[in-house]
């Protein structure tokens, strides 16, 4: 089962979605864009920092091209998780503060 979940996003678009949000992911840590690292450190806990970084991880292994064959690193590089994570936290992190002011 998890090789035909895993099937249906080893396609090219999706893997170039994968970069894109590895990309943003990546800039937003290195240059701390909008205090991107700061509010991380204050409004979340360090497992939902742990995971924002797992998260990166994957998308940058599934976005690069990275052939994972053995199942159990297939699940635990699974894509379905990075993209929901690192879509959480750039929508938590850019939009949500900017609806409170």
């Amino acid at each position: 089962m998890i090789n035909k979940a895993y099937h249906l996003v080893n396609k090219g678009s999706w893997r170039a979605l994968s970069l894109i949000l590895a990309i943003v992911l990546t800039l937003c840590f290195f240059f701390n864009i909008y205090g991107f690292v700061s509010y991380l450190r204050v409004e979340f806990s360090t497992l939902a920092i742990l995971c924002t970084l797992w998260a990166t991880v994957i998308l940058w292994i599934h976005g690069i091209g990275f052939e994972i064959r053995a199942t159990i690193w297939k699940l635990l590089f699974f894509p379905y998780i990075g993209y929901l994570v690192g879509i959480l936290t750039l929508i938590y992190t850019f939009l949500l503060p900017d609806l409170s002011r």
